[in-house]
């Protein structure tokens, strides 16, 4: 064995700058598009319609998350709609989004799985994956290691339970959810005539919790490389 790391490991370096760049690109793009022409169309609508508006949302919320679409953008489209009520719409919206697909997973396709891919080792890190579900869920939904769609799917496949699944996503998914609906919330700010001011310190404030968010990514992908996970797959070593 080489004692330099291999140019293939499928967690790369740039990786882990997916949600920094993801940030300034989207903040950049709500200077650029002119918000201010229907970003107030959008809040009175939602304001005139009341929890249809909320229902409306979240439904589109869960459909962009089932299906292999930038659930990033809905959470931005909260905080613009809803301001910083996006953020919980915009949590409940991810959770209810996270379940089916592990649903199907779990029930239906995990067996089937296991019985193909069996063997000692498999079995092992199902186990230490299960008894750790907390933690492995948490990083792993910190991390930008895999797209949200694939990490439901594959977490349906471990023998994570339902309830730790839901804990640690709400708990992973908090930070980077609130970035980008912090994003949201900048550019409805700059439809109702804020002041640069208030703008700059929301958007310093932002590029704080973007770096923080960023630790944090950088922490869970090394935890999880620490534990053998390597972006596909635990390794079988």
């Amino acid at each position: 064995m080489t004692s330099t790391a291999p140019p293939s490991d499928p967690i790369r370096t740039w990786h882990l700058w997916l949600w920094p760049l993801l940030l300034v690109a989207i903040a950049f793009a709500m200077w650029l598009l002119p918000w201010g022409d229907w970003v107030p169309m959008l809040r009175d609508w939602v304001d005139s319609h009341g929890p249809l508006g909320v229902v409306v949302f979240l439904v589109a919320y869960v459909v962009v998350v089932i299906l292999p679409l930038p659930a990033a953008a809905m959470s931005v489209v909260g905080g613009l709609a809803f301001g910083w009520w996006g953020f919980p719409l915009s949590m409940l919206g991810s959770i209810l989004g996270a379940v089916p697909p592990y649903l199907v997973g779990r029930y239906w396709l995990r067996d089937p799985m296991m019985r193909r891919m069996a063997g000692p080792r498999m079995h092992a890190a199902d186990r230490a994956i299960g008894q750790n579900a907390m933690v492995f869920v948490g990083l792993l939904r910190l991390t930008p290691i895999l797209p949200f769609t694939a990490q439901n799917w594959l977490l349906g496949l471990t023998s994570v339970r339902l309830a730790p699944y839901v804990v640690a996503s709400t708990l992973g998914l908090a930070p980077g959810t609130l970035a980008m609906v912090w994003i949201g919330e900048m550019g409805g700010l700059a439809t109702v005539g804020t002041s640069r001011v208030q703008l700059a310190l929301a958007g310093f404030g932002l590029l704080g919790f973007g770096l923080l968010v960023l630790w944090l990514a950088r922490f869970a992908t090394t935890e999880l490389r620490r534990a053998g996970f390597h972006g596909a797959a635990v390794t079988d070593k």
